[in-house]
Parts: C-alpha cells; sequence; structure tokens
C-alpha cells in the first residue's frame, strides 16, 4: 500500500509540475513530446495497477547456511 500511495502523489505532482507547462506552450513539437511524457507516466501506473507481479519472496544466501 506504501509503494501506491507513493506512486499516486509522485505521479500527480509530476502531472501538476507538467500540465502549466503543456497548457502555455506556442510550439506544438514540444507540446506532443510533454503530452506523450505525461501520458507515459498515467499508462505506466496505470500498468503498475492492474498487473500485480508474480515474485517469489526473496531470501538472504545466509538463511540456508549453518555456520
Amino acid at each position: 500500500m506504501k509503494q501506491l500511495s507513493t506512486a499516486i502523489i509522485s505521479g500527480t505532482l509530476l502531472v501538476a509540475f507538467l500540465i502549466p507547462y503543456i497548457w502555455k506552450l506556442k510550439d506544438l513539437g514540444l507540446m506532443v513530446v510533454l503530452t506523450i511524457g505525461v501520458f507515459l507516466v498515467v499508462f505506466d501506473f496505470y500498468n503498475s495497477i492492474r498487473q500485480k507481479p508474480n515474485r517469489k519472496p526473496e531470501q538472504a544466501f545466509y538463511d540456508s547456511e549453518s555456520t
């Protein structure tokens, strides 16, 4: 849950930072590049929520060794 809230906060701050730049730009090329960047952030966040990683719990090497 902590990772999810961190991702929401960081994504929101990034989008809030870039939206005024996109809104005020007169150059179409820069507007497209920034818009694609914002879209990729939102798309990555959506995919990370939708797909739960299938990870095995990591174990330290010293757990299986006896000294």
